[in-house]
């Protein structure tokens, strides 16, 4: 396993094209290549073999993959097998689709009362907290909707603070999306609710 987490290495997020990381790659490289840092070698040769080991992980379609797999990167669902609360699951089965934008606006104006008042929002809601959670988890089946995805685990959480699996989902959103020092405070609060968590653990650390 490796030390720390390579897309936060390299400085770009886990969704980044190979184009992106080849760039952030280069411009790193140069930073911090030991020729041109001479009074810091022993430091810059660290530096260069993280990097060196970052980038021939994520720049090999194959390597990448194995990578992303890793559990504490995959979404958490309800952590029993039935919906809390009698939350009708069914009315969110649909993934959303990249080109169908319409679809995705439909949904949202079901829940455009909720998510409009939910800043002012003090009551706790568990029901209301369960269907932005389901609609999250929707949402982040596609790379195109993670920041919608990560919007809905913030309103579940708002309606349920106490919210294990959407903190760790919104902590999991944000690091897809690059926000890696959001993506540690996230990880920080769900461990305060789920201490014992291994997976959530080492993903924490990756980003230290």
């Amino acid at each position: 396993m490796a030390k720390r987490d390579y897309y936060f290495v390299l400085g770009v997020a886990p969704i980044a094209p190979p184009e992106e990381i080849k760039k952030a790659y280069r411009t790193l490289s140069k930073k911090y290549h030991p020729d041109l840092n001479p009074t810091m070698k022993a430091a810059s040769d660290e530096k260069m073999k993280e990097l060196v080991e970052a980038y021939n992980i994520i720049s090999d379609t194959t390597k990448r993959s194995s990578y992303d797999k890793q559990p504490f990167f995959q979404i958490k669902r309800f952590a029993k097998t039935s919906a809390r609360n009698n939350i009708d699951n069914a009315a969110f089965s649909k993934k959303p689709k990249v080109k169908e934008q319409s679809f995705l606006e439909k949904i949202m104006s079901l829940f455009k009362k909720n998510s409009d008042n939910a800043g002012t929002e003090t009551a706790q809601d568990p029901k209301q907290a369960d269907v932005h959670f389901t609609l999250g988890l929707s949402m982040a089946e596609s790379e195109s909707f993670f920041e919608q995805a990560r919007g809905e685990f913030k309103l579940a959480l708002k309606f349920d603070t106490r919210h294990k699996e959407a903190c760790y989902n919104h902590a999991l959103m944000c690091y897809k999306l690059g926000d890696f020092d959001e993506a540690r405070d996230g990880l920080q609060a769900y461990l305060k609710m789920a201490p014992n968590d291994a997976n959530a653990k080492a993903f924490l650390s990756l980003l230290e």
